[in-house]
């Protein structure tokens, strides 16, 4: 499948993520509004409704007639086949915090692919972008996988956000399995932002239940850009914008942590 929009759409993600970015770098997040979704640790903030309103504009202005679908809403649009999957503020509860770690996320779906992404880190001016068949970089170079080839000398990520307690010890076993198997394990949140590190070589996987398409859209088009691999747990490329578990990995090391996952 060929998209004949990829370089106008990469431009355009490009510049939403970095004017949402601008936002949540002008924001006062000691003055933010924090809603919780659930009954103690899924949060939104006013800072993410902001974010995304500066990505909506950009995204409408270059493409009026595209559907926006964004973690904080949907904006309608009359061409259905052409859809953007927004995430204004990757990490939410980190930059509540203070915590030095979010991002904000843009992708463009063109029929059954992402095309066109963009992952910027707005704390560290770091702009992670990619095209179907163009490649992946940040601020412009060219990312790489890392070349770990075992899953013992592998950094894995793996997270949950929920405060229920049958999630929580689902969680629990996945972790423990990762913990005695990997080189390493972290916890930092921001899927896109993992994905895109991953991407770097920094990260060498991520494993984590029920994302949904805003969460990883962006992030897995630069990583597949950049020569990993993204599946759900029983090994099958991630293709749709469900929900869906994933495992996201260099790909030396995916058919190996599969194997370490508990079923």
């Amino acid at each position: 499948m060929s998209c004949a929009l990829v370089d106008a759409a990469l431009a355009t993600a490009a510049e939403a993520a970095r004017a949402g970015g601008a936002v949540l770098a002008a924001t006062d997040r000691t003055r933010i509004d924090v809603t919780l979704k659930d009954a103690r640790v899924d949060v939104t903030t006013s800072a993410d409704l902001a974010s995304q309103a500066a990505v909506v504009g950009v995204l409408r202005a270059a493409f009026a007639e595209h559907v926006v679908v964004g973690e904080e809403g949907t904006e309608p649009g009359s061409d259905a086949r052409h859809v953007w999957y927004v995430d204004g503020l990757d990490g939410t509860s980190n930059f509540a915090h203070g915590i030095p770690w979010y991002c904000v996320s843009v992708a463009l779906r063109c029929g059954d692919e992402v095309v066109a992404g963009a992952v910027f880190d707005p704390v560290h001016d770091v702009l992670y972008s990619a095209g179907r068949g163009r490649g992946a970089t940040g601020n412009g170079v060219p990312l790489r996988v890392a070349g770990t080839d075992a899953v013992a000398r592998a950094v894995v990520v793996s997270q949950i956000q929920s405060s229920d307690r049958a999630e929580i010890g689902e969680f629990v076993v996945l972790f423990e399995a990762l913990m005695n198997a990997a080189g390493g394990v972290r916890f930092p949140g921001a899927p896109a932002l993992i994905l895109s590190h991953i991407a770097a070589g920094h990260f060498t996987a991520y494993v984590e239940r029920a994302m949904a398409p805003w969460d990883i859209s962006a992030g897995q088009l630069i990583l597949e850009e950049a020569g990993g691999r993204l599946t759900d747990f029983a090994g099958t490329r991630v293709a749709s914008a469900e929900v869906t578990d994933v495992v996201a990995t260099n790909g030396a090391i995916h058919e190996e942590l599969l194997g370490v996952l508990p079923r």
